[in-house]
């Protein structure tokens, strides 16, 4: 009898274990650990956007930076397939900007500045009734902006791939603002590889073997500002690590019109396919 209660005990404990193994596994960061309403009024969790960067701005329809939503969207369009999360989070809070009901808010981002990237519905981001949310991203000394309320429609907070919270910016900080967007690609390459996953299968990264030396070497692209301008190159480089200190973003595929060659001494580099266009400066 004993014996078989030692049994029954040992199996509760394991038990017991795995379960809370399998709980711990499940936890999302606690930046991402709330629920939300999403613009259409239903309930969101933001544990759905863990493994993602997440980009939240407080956003407002009759501010004189709502403009920002062109270039919100131009990034939407250029990281979202790379890994960010862009979330709009209207507030009605600063100088009475965002009045509309969400539906009106909706079509008001959708038919003037054709936004498709995530919008929560309309809360405070600040004062009593703060949101879960905000009182925990707020109470964080995130560079450059610091901790401390929320001043105006349009500030930033970035949350890199593992959900934790990296940087914060101000309203006139512009999303296509060169400190905001290398924040981005360095938020992105937090966490990136799945490194376990077969090279070329549909893994978050791009990988190729050197066939003359042998190893494995991760694909990256940056964008390198020109001199003399305000236009900037996009370049590509292999890696041997997966997350590159040189603040590149990872590819999960080689860009179109290119393909991968080996110079002499078995480095990796992208090449022009026989026939295509450079792409053009930006």
């Amino acid at each position: 009898m004993k014996s078989n209660q030692n049994l029954l005990l040992a199996v509760a404990v394991i038990f017991t274990l795995a379960f809370s193994t399998s709980s711990s596994a499940q936890q999302a960061p606690a930046a991402l650990d709330f629920s939300m309403k999403a613009n259409n009024g239903e309930e969101v969790s933001l544990s759905k956007y863990s493994g993602k960067a997440v980009l939240f701005v407080n956003v407002a329809s009759k501010c004189g930076m709502t403009p920002q939503y062109d270039q919100l969207q131009a990034l939407h369009e250029k990281y979202a397939p790379k890994g960010l999360a862009i979330i709009g989070v209207p507030c009605n809070q600063f100088g009475g900007q965002e009045p509309g009901s969400d539906e009106e808010i909706f079509a008001f981002c959708r038919e003037n500045y054709g936004v498709d990237f995530d919008l929560l519905s309309k809360v405070d981001v600040k004062g009593k009734n703060q949101c879960d949310l905000y009182a925990h991203l707020t109470s964080l000394d995130l560079k450059p902006r610091g901790k401390g309320n929320v001043k105006w429609n349009f500030e930033k907070i970035l949350l890199d791939r593992s959900g934790t919270p990296v940087a914060r910016f101000g309203s006139r900080t512009k999303p296509d603002d060169k400190a905001l967007v290398s924040a981005i690609e360095s938020a992105l390459a937090v966490g990136a590889v799945n490194v376990a996953a077969p090279a070329n299968t549909g893994s978050d990264h791009y990988t190729h073997k050197s066939s003359k030396l042998g190893k494995t070497y991760y694909l990256f692209s940056k964008d390198v500002p020109l001199k003399n301008s305000d236009r900037v190159q996009t370049i590509y480089f292999f890696g041997k690590d997966p997350v590159n200190a040189k603040g590149g973003v990872p590819l999960p595929a080689v860009p179109e019109g290119k393909v991968v060659a080996e110079t002499k001494t078995g480095m990796l580099i992208l090449k022009n396919t026989p026939g295509s266009k450079k792409p053009k400066k930006k």
